[in-house]
């Protein structure tokens, strides 16, 4: 049995969160009081929470030592912001993820998270979607601060939720960027990429993940 960590964001759902996305920028101004800060400086389909928050306060001149010295309270402001916006519960789910949920509940497979969102902000996400329940565990950016390195967290989380011990060969991601597929080699499990985000079909394939497909309506192939 393979255990599939998905990916949230245009894997699971649409990533136009407003919420998320301002949370950064608000970030930026209060804690870091870098105002010009902005998460839109820089590409980061792939990247993790954290590691957005490192690259952005580069281009101002702000240490990755100094970064890293504040990004608890980073995280918490972030969290603050995005749990008091009106908004922040408008999510729409991407074509397939219902029905493929169901199958693999179906067949009695687990399944996890591995998302470049911060803990509390991915699992409202989840929750807001109605898909939360499908889940037993995550791995999510605030916890490191490279994507590779939520793979073992991962498979720790899985090991308690599961109480079986849980092998990396158990694992597989599942997202819609190279930086996905990156993550999987460099730690050691294979990879499912859907072509549901910014990156193209070519430019995953390219990449060289262990299956790609169109988008999770694909089913049968995915499982």
């Amino acid at each position: 049995m393979k255990i599939p960590l998905f990916d949230i964001d245009w894997t699971l759902l649409e990533g136009s969160n407003q919420a998320h996305h301002q949370s950064f920028d608000y970030a930026f101004k209060k804690i870091y009081q870098v105002p010009t800060a902005s998460k839109q400086e820089i590409p980061t389909e792939g990247m993790i929470d954290n590691q957005i928050l490192i690259e952005v306060l580069k281009l101002h001149h702000i240490t990755e030592k100094e970064a890293k010295s504040k990004i608890k309270a980073a995280v918490a402001a972030m969290e603050r912001f995005y749990h008091q916006y009106p908004k922040r519960n408008i999510v729409k789910v991407m074509p397939g993820v219902v029905k493929l949920l169901d199958r693999l509940k179906q067949l009695n497979i687990p399944m996890g998270l591995l998302t470049g969102n911060i803990e509390s902000i991915g699992w409202d996400k989840v929750k807001s979607a109605g898909i939360k329940d499908y889940f037993s565990f995550g791995a999510f950016g605030n916890l490191a601060f490279k994507r590779v390195y939520l793979i073992p967290i991962a498979q720790e989380r899985a090991t308690k939720a599961l109480k079986k011990k849980i092998a990396l060969k158990d694992l597989f991601i599942v997202g819609d960027s190279p930086l996905d597929i990156a993550c999987a080699k460099a730690g050691g499990v294979k990879v499912v990429a859907i072509a549901t985000g910014k990156a193209t079909f070519a430019e995953l394939k390219a990449a060289k993940p262990d299956l790609i497909l169109r988008s999770l309506k694909e089913d049968d192939d995915f499982i």
